[in-house]
């Protein structure tokens, strides 16, 4: 089978614990501590055939790769920034990573920063001593805007239908055939932004996504409208939120992702009362990190790309 190493459990408090509860994880060398400095990383992964890498830690060092070369990186999660996947490419080191494994999470996750933000929650918590409750908003009857219909942007309309609400979206692949079998509306995009109390975005980060949100359809949205972003902070134009959401001209927003990370002390998004903002926390469950690590693992001891939901991406 040729060597397989975890050369640090970084990026999750749980990891080592979820790592060892994997099948197949006897065969992997875990190593629980961080290591120093590239010359130590560079001993742990020396002669493996396989390396495992959690996608929420520290990115691999590219020297490392490219001076020891092992024949795979295997990256429990989607591989964004955790390898120079053009190096490794270079170097002829196979990358595979294990994509959408969290959608459900994010999903939950994206209707709790509506509800809560809707009821005004936030406000609330803490209040003592003058305990005062604020009054919220109802989000049954209302319509929810999904912009973005893969995984994660279905699992919410569904949610969402769920709790009462109506629902329309709007992607680049959806038709209306598909909405009206989801039981949700197909709306262009302006005139779902114009149109929805709530909107929520799940769209991919790519250039023809970038600030899809800008400022003109910004302005699309009411004075009363919702918005919730647990996507990619590139769809919206975030200096013109942040102005729109301290004139008062937005209802509130909830955001998990964000153009500066971590999001500085000072930042309006912090403090102003109508924003709710949480630290890119959407996909972080056992659950979902858990099914990173068993098909990250099922792959890396066997091979088979049948034995895990494995995409190639060198």
């Amino acid at each position: 089978m040729g060597r397989v190493v975890m050369p640090e459990c970084q990026g999750y408090p749980q990891l080592a614990e979820l790592v060892r509860g994997c099948p197949g994880s006897d065969a992997i060398e875990v190593f629980t501590d961080p290591y120093a400095t590239p010359s130590q990383l560079a001993e742990r992964i020396r002669g493996a055939r396989t390396v495992l890498h959690f996608f929420h830690g520290r990115p691999l060092d590219t020297g490392v790769l490219l001076a020891e070369r092992p024949r795979e990186v295997v990256v429990a999660g989607p591989v964004g920034k955790a390898v120079d996947t053009e190096a490794a490419r270079s170097a002829g080191i196979a990358v595979y990573e294990m994509p959408g494994l969290a959608a459900d999470s994010v999903a939950e996750f994206t209707l709790t920063l509506l509800l809560q933000l809707a009821h005004r929650v936030p406000t609330a918590v803490g209040s003592a001593p003058d305990w005062r409750p604020s009054a919220g908003r109802q989000l049954s009857g209302r319509l929810l805007g999904v912009v973005g219909w893969g995984r994660i942007g279905s699992r919410v309309a569904r949610l969402a239908q769920g709790i009462g609400m109506r629902v329309a979206a709007w992607s680049p692949s959806l038709d209306e055939d598909t909405a009206r079998a989801a039981g949700v509306a197909f709306m262009p995009l302006d005139t779902l932004l114009s149109s929805a109390d709530a909107v929520s975005l799940h769209l991919r980060a790519t250039p023809r996504n970038r600030e899809i949100v800008d400022a003109r359809r910004l302005a699309l949205l009411g004075p009363r409208a919702l918005l919730v972003n647990t996507a990619r902070a590139s769809l919206i134009d975030m200096a013109e939120l942040r102005r729109r959401l301290a004139a008062g001209l937005l209802g509130g927003v909830a955001l998990d992702v964000f153009d500066i990370e971590p999001l500085p002390a000072e930042d309006l998004l912090r403090s102003h009362p109508g924003a709710l903002v949480t630290p890119h926390m959407a996909w972080m469950t056992d659950d979902a990190v858990g099914r990173f690590l068993a098909g990250a693992v099922a792959f890396a001891t066997s091979g088979d790309p049948g034995a895990g939901p494995v995409r190639r991406v060198v």
